[in-house]
Parts: structure tokens; sequence; C-alpha cells
């Protein structure tokens, strides 16, 4: 499936742009989902010059933050210029090494009750909070909304069970609980015994109450679908299914952070129960879905401890299939009249406009501080120490290479910087 972020990103360019009053530099990731430094990228090519005056917004919008991953990111060996200019770049100490002449830069990211937000909010950045994925969401499932999608159910949960490295290694456990709690035969689901090209017995757990204590294999299918899976939905799954199991990215954690994962059965008018962090149903109900809470037991929702959340959602799971024939058409039926109206909230003006607006709330919010404590103060001390460096001098005085540093763009970035500083002697060029 082609997913063309770069709209989404030219989209907030705009909508940057008329809020500050000028042009921004908008870095994102590219290809779309690395998470490595050297693909974090301008939107546009502006040249050195440009990139280092213009005000930088950086999108971590789709991956949760992680402060301490970039923190000691090696540096990718350019030439021999950039190498001297290390020292430089470890003095800014920005997290992202964008070149800009300013103390603090705009970060846009989808997460709350964020510990790695705080980080970077104590570390030069100006952070801008939006629910990235409700908006990617729309643009993925725009057809569910015209699917015919007829219930002839043949098992009561849809689990879709894929990657399980990282932040997701739960849903191993998840798994394993299944198998427990006599519930296997009940589920729609499959499992990747190989992520990463690790086999899940010889991974060695960041958290070990998540190993599993079956032989997965022999209860389960192989998944082998592709990383882009939850940017589409089928509809003989949710056709054959009562209640989707979202197994969202974050579970293990206290940060809210969800993704098109949790809106694809929105979009798709289907009953769902939500693995992921504490609090997310009711970060769901803050955009104005409705949840199940009357039908299902939703208490999973408000365990703050990860083990008990996974075992209090396998028992909700448990209880469901535990159903009579009559008692699961009743209630099948009231679930299926809350979805209805998430799925038509979901593609309404309402929900868009909520999004929307929040992005253009908190990045004004944002602006306005940046522009109020726009400095060049730290660019220029650390240029006064770095132009001392005789190779600094000897490269930029000999380089004509404009997709480098020349002495005519440094002199023009210098006089910039010293129109934001305050202070009493710079290096004369």
């Amino acid at each position: 499936m082609s997913i063309p972020l770069h709209r989404l990103y030219h989209f907030i360019e705009d909508i940057a742009k008329e809020i500050y009053g000028s042009d921004v530099i908008i870095y994102r990731f590219y290809p779309h989902g690395s998470k490595k430094l050297e693909d974090l990228t301008p939107l546009r090519y502006y040249g050195w010059q440009q990139e280092a005056i213009l005000t930088t917004i950086i999108c971590n919008d789709q991956e949760p933050l992680d402060f301490n991953f970039y923190k000691n990111y090696p540096m990718k060996e350019c030439n021999t210029f950039f190498n001297i200019l290390q020292p430089f770049i470890n003095q800014q100490q920005k997290n992202f090494r964008t070149p800009e002449i300013y103390n603090e830069s705009i970060l846009i990211h989808s997460e709350q009750r964020s510990k790695n937000l705080k980080t970077y909010q104590q570390n030069q950045y100006i952070t801008v909070y939006y629910w990235n994925h409700a908006l990617l969401a729309l643009d993925w499932f725009r057809y569910a909304e015209y699917a015919a999608i007829k219930k002839i159910s043949t098992k009561k949960f849809l689990i879709y069970n894929r990657a399980w490295t990282g932040t997701r290694e739960y849903r191993l456990k998840f798994a394993d609980l299944l198998i427990d709690y006599n519930i296997v035969n009940e589920c729609q689901t499959s499992i990747a015994f190989c992520d990463e090209n690790i086999y899940y017995k010889n991974h060695k757990f960041n958290n070990i109450k998540w190993q599993p204590l079956h032989q997965l294999e022999n209860y389960f299918d192989i998944n082998n679908t592709s990383s882009t899976s939850s940017a589409d939905f089928t509809i003989e799954d949710y056709s054959n299914t009562d209640i989707e199991i979202v197994l969202e990215t974050l579970f293990d954690d206290d940060r809210l952070h969800l993704t098109e994962k949790s809106l694809r059965p929105i979009a798709c008018g289907q009953p769902f129960i939500l693995a992921a962090t504490h609090g997310s149903l009711e970060y769901l109900r803050n955009y104005g879905f409705k949840t199940f809470n009357n039908i299902i037991d939703e208490s999973y929702d408000l365990i703050e401890d990860p083990t008990e959340r996974l075992q209090a959602i396998v028992l909700s799971m448990q209880q469901i299939a535990n159903w009579s024939t009559d008692e699961r058409q009743y209630k099948m039926s009231q679930l299926q009249q809350v979805a209805e109206f998430n799925r038509k909230h979901f593609f309404s003006k309402k929900f868009f406009n909520q999004v929307i607006s929040e992005l253009k709330e908190n990045l004004t919010i944002a602006v306005d501080k940046f522009k109020n404590t726009k400095s060049s103060n730290r660019w220029i001390n650390c240029w006064n120490e770095i132009l001392s460096n005789q190779s600094v001098q000897e490269f930029v005085d000999s380089n004509y290479d404009t997709n480098y540093i020349t002495k005519l763009q440094l002199a023009n970035v210098y006089q910039e910087a010293i129109n934001y500083a305050d202070l009493k002697k710079t290096t004369s060029l």
C-alpha cells in the first residue's frame, strides 16, 4: 500500500507558515517509519545557509519519543569537515542535531503523560502535541466509510499479532494467556514466530515477565503480514468476527500514544478491547468516542500495573466467550450500536476539526513562545570556539561547494545570529 505521508507534512508546513508569518523548515523521518538520525531530513531542499537561519520544526510524531536513543547516536561521517564539527554538535546539545542557529527548536509529537517529553522540554525544545495517527487513519481507512461489512461471525475475537520486539514484547505473553484461559479457538489470529530475524525463544526480553511459557507454534498459525498491514483493513476479517482486540505499540509504559491500530476497528464499525497503556480508553473518550463499559468489563483500562492489566483484558475476553447464545445476540446488538456511533464520529467533520484545531492551537502557543525567547547566544559561543580551530578556518576559507559551509555563507548566517544574540564580543570573519 502506498502511504503518501509527505502530504501530511506539507499540510503541517502550510499551517506553520501561516501561524509564524514566514517560511519555516520542516524536518521529518524519510523513509517514513525510520528512526535513523541520518533519515531526519528537510521536507524541502534549502541548502546549508537557509537551513541554519529558518525556524526549525522537527516532526517526531509517528513513533514514540526516545531522547536517550538519540543522545549518543553516532555521528554520520560525511567528510573531514563534519568530523571537525563534532565538538560543536556536542556543545549545541540538540538531540536531533539540526543546523539552525537558534537556542531552541519546535518539536511536534503525539504522546501525553511522558517523561521523554519533559526531557525534551528541558533540553532546548518547545513541544507541540497533536494526534498524528488520527490524521493518518482518516487517510488510510477512508474507504471503510463506504464498506458494507455484513456480519457472518465464525470467531468471537479478531487479533492482529505481528511484531513483538521493542515495546511490543507483551504480545507474546498475551498469546500465552490465550492458551492459559482456553480461548485460542475463539480467536481469529496468528503470530510471527520470528521478528527482526529473531526467533521468539532466542529473544532476550527487556521485561522477563513477557516471556511465554508455552510453545506457541503448537497453538497458532504463522503470521507473515508486512509492516504496512496496520495501514490497511480487510473486510472479511471484520465480517467474520465480533470484537477486535487491539494490541497497541505501547503497553508496558506510562505514556499515552495511540496509533492507527486503535482507530481501524472504529473506522470499520467494530467493537473492540484496547490493549494499551492505562487510561487509553479515556483518551479516546476525550476525542468524542464512546467505549463499551456498560456491556464489556473495561476496568482493565484503570489498572496501572501492566501484568495485571493484561490478565484483566484476557479475563474480560473469557467472560465474553462464555456468553450464552441469547446473551451474545443481545449484547452484540448493543455493542454494534456503540460501534456505529464511533464509525460516524470518526468520519465526521467534528472529529477532523478537533484534531486540526488542537494542532493549530498548540503550534500557535509554541510559535509565540519561540518568538519571545528567540536567541542565538549558544550558537555564537560555539562558533567562536570552533573558528579558533585552524582546520575549520582553512576549510571555510578554501571551500566553494555551497552544499557545505563557505566563507560567504558563514558570514551571512553569523550576521543573522548576531541579530538575535545578546553578546558584546563576536568573532569577525
